[in-house]
């Protein structure tokens, strides 16, 4: 691709320009010559994961820099804190209630009425992909997209997700070894969600994703056609585990320890349903610090394959007419508030990184601090792709933001669940749908379900408490802060 100045680019039509807090800079609006997409998408990735979103422990050069040379969302709120909903969410720009896979388990024993109205057949966006001639491809994980992507494969884990060696080979290695971090496991369900493994980096699961991504990313450039490559990773998904030259110290991870005396004034659910699912509070300070280090460590990997992935890009000279886009499914506590993995709505499960970057098309260097929903996501790469978004869903593109047309977004971002759909038993009973409501300043969680008397609530002051450590839902005082905030959620729910 020819280099041509910004005044010039200006003059051919292709962009407008605006004033940032960067200077000037062209956003392009083509239609004729679509870019190529390489989309990376992590399994578990909480936005503070990623270096750029403010954690210094957080080792992801590379994933940073191209934030640095394109788009970052502060705050992206997935519609659902579980994978296969998540993603089917993303893939549609629908609400996973009307589409009506709110949660991953076995069918509730009474089915709630918003089911009575879901459309379950709601259309693949990627499809439309097809339509001007590029064929998505994936690598790598597929969850609810198996029969939409030409697959180029996945790459199996050593261990499963009790931590335990697939094959003898492994298993030797894990005998053999003398690892300083051991394995630790959450209590009622022993997942392993946390240890160093006597593996080499390049024996890995993540590492032989990212040999087999720069494999069919050389094999696509070859073709010198358009392509649209998705490279998804399991990591940090459980088990979570990390070669010795990829831990991070946990004395340089700054986060808070869970607490009894915190966990008081939380909802019943989280106290009693969720402890029992993944409870932070049954580890001491010397495992979830394991944990924790582990789990940067995992994202870090990850970024060594992005690392990767870019340089072949820029080999093939592809870098400049590619749009780089890293995102996640949901996030993963890390102890927080007296939990492990998912299925709540905390921050640090809800909010996941967003960046997206191609020269000309997307300027440098911007942050946008307007909270957006992960339902834009696919709408956006249609807009940057000179596909035309549907009207009857419910995501829109996020151009409008990033070209700076509009400051404010939604009124607010929403997530749910329904636990009563759940497979794990603990979870399933006397529950039901639950629903976050999330403005800039205010966060209020509650069974939002006619089958359930009690609204087991949370309302946080995300300005006050952004940890979200006092729960303001029994004051009478934030009466009419609840009402408002149900009276959105109640409008969100009959807009389809």
């Amino acid at each position: 691709m020819k280099e041509i100045n910004r005044r010039e680019f200006i003059k051919t039509g292709i962009g407008v320009s605006l004033i940032g807090s960067t200077g000037l800079y062209a956003i392009g609006r083509r239609k004729s010559k679509r870019p190529n997409i390489l989309w990376i998408m992590m399994d578990d990735g909480r936005a503070d994961a990623v270096g750029c979103y403010g954690k210094s422990w957080a080792k992801t050069p590379n994933m940073n820099r191209i934030a640095g040379q394109g788009v970052r969302f502060a705050i992206a709120i997935v519609q659902n804190p579980v994978c296969v909903p998540s993603r089917k969410s993303m893939k549609s720009g629908h609400y996973p209630h009307t589409f009506g896979v709110t949660a991953m388990g076995k069918p509730a024993s009474v089915r709630p009425a918003y089911m009575k109205k879901a459309k379950p057949n709601v259309d693949n966006l990627l499809n439309l992909w097809k339509r001007v001639g590029i064929n998505p491809v994936n690598v790598g994980k597929r969850h609810a997209y198996q029969k939409d992507w030409v697959s180029k494969g996945d790459k199996g884990a050593l261990i499963d997700f009790l931590g335990n060696p697939k094959g003898p080979e492994a298993k030797e290695k894990i005998e053999k070894s003398k690892n300083k971090y051991g394995r630790v496991n959450i209590k009622t369900h022993r997942w392993m969600i946390g240890g160093v493994v006597p593996f080499a980096p390049e024996e890995t699961q993540t590492w032989r994703l990212g040999d087999l991504g720069v494999e069919t990313l050389k094999e696509l450039a070859a073709r010198e056609e358009r392509f649209f490559l998705r490279v998804s990773f399991h990591a940090p998904h459980v088990p979570c585990r990390v070669p010795a030259s990829y831990f991070i110290d946990p004395e340089k991870i700054a986060l808070p320890m869970p607490t009894e005396e915190e966990l008081k004034n939380k909802p019943r659910f989280e106290r009693e349903n969720l402890r029992i699912y993944a409870g932070g509070l049954d580890l001491n300070k010397e495992q979830i610090g394991i944990c924790r280090g582990t789990y940067y460590g995992m994202v870090s990997l990850v970024d060594a394959q992005v690392g990767r992935l870019v340089e072949c890009l820029k080999k093939a000279g592809l870098i400049n007419n590619t749009i780089i886009a890293i995102n996640s499914d949901q996030g993963f506590q890390l102890g927080e508030h007296g939990l492990w993995k998912k299925r709540v709505f905390y921050e640090q499960n809800v909010c996941v990184p967003l960046i997206m970057s191609c020269p000309g098309l997307l300027p440098s260097g911007k942050v946008i601090n307007e909270p957006v929903e992960m339902v834009d996501f696919v709408p956006t790469l249609m807009e940057l792709s000179g596909i035309d978004v549907p009207r009857s869903i419910r995501g829109r593109s996020l151009m409008p933001l990033i070209r700076g047309e509009i400051r404010e977004w939604r009124p607010a971002c929403f997530s749910e669940i329904d636990h009563s759909y759940s497979m794990y038993q603990e979870l399933r009973e006397g529950t039901g749908r639950r629903v976050m409501v999330r403005t800039k300043e205010w966060k209020l969680i509650y069974f939002m379900d006619e089958r359930v008397a009690d609204k087991n609530g949370a309302l946080y002051n995300l300005k006050k408490d952004g940890d979200e450590k006092e729960n303001l839902y029994n004051n009478p005082q934030y009466k009419h802060i609840i009402k408002y905030l149900e009276g959105l959620a109640e409008k969100w729910d009959k807009e389809d």
